[in-house]
């Protein structure tokens, strides 16, 4: 019950913090977030800075750009930057606070557990494709990646529509479709 509460506390601040405009208001939330983290705040400060300083600075520097050539007004950097930040903040918080399969509906968290298990497959099996290619060359050239990158298209294609097919009969065996 604590994880629903908190997942739709969140979505709900998504929903509150994508109409407000005034940078006091955005300002005060991030504060607020911050002393409410505890004792997680400097590693919840850490990645969202990162997160940000991948993100929001390249946005920030290419509407400044394009609002220096179209003679824009600044000031909807500060408030979509403090959007920016503390939605990268909270949503780091929602990670580290909630069991995202204990706060969705059951048909959701099932689909959910099927996604994330489909994704560490493939991400298994990309590093072993990864590790093989990598062990076989003597060193970087363009043509021998070009030439994995094929080989690493066709496998996820084939291995795609297999686990599909075979994803779709297992499911349908215990009942999560009604045809």
């Amino acid at each position: 019950m604590k994880d629903r509460l908190i997942f739709y506390g969140y979505l709900a601040a998504l929903v509150l913090f994508s109409l407000t405009h005034n940078e006091y208001i955005l300002g005060s939330a991030i504060v607020l977030a911050i002393i409410l983290s505890g004792k997680k705040r400097v590693y919840l400060l850490k990645k969202s800075l990162l997160s940000f300083a991948l993100f929001g600075v390249g946005v920030t520097l290419a509407y400044a750009l394009i609002s220096l050539l179209k003679s824009q007004d600044l000031t909807f950097l500060a408030s979509f930057n403090l959007r920016i930040f503390l939605f990268f903040y909270l949503a780091f918080w929602v990670i580290e606070e909630v069991n995202i399969f204990n706060a969705l509906p059951k048909k959701l968290s099932f689909a959910l557990a099927l996604a994330f298990s489909t994704i560490l497959h493939y991400k298994k099996s990309f590093l072993d494709f990864w590790l093989g290619v990598k062990s076989r060359w003597p060193g970087f050239r363009y043509s021998y990646w070009v030439k994995s990158l094929k080989a690493f298209s066709f496998l996820f294609i084939n291995k795609s529509l297999h686990d599909s097919k075979e994803m779709g009969y297992g499911m349908r065996s215990r009942g999560f479709f009604d045809d």
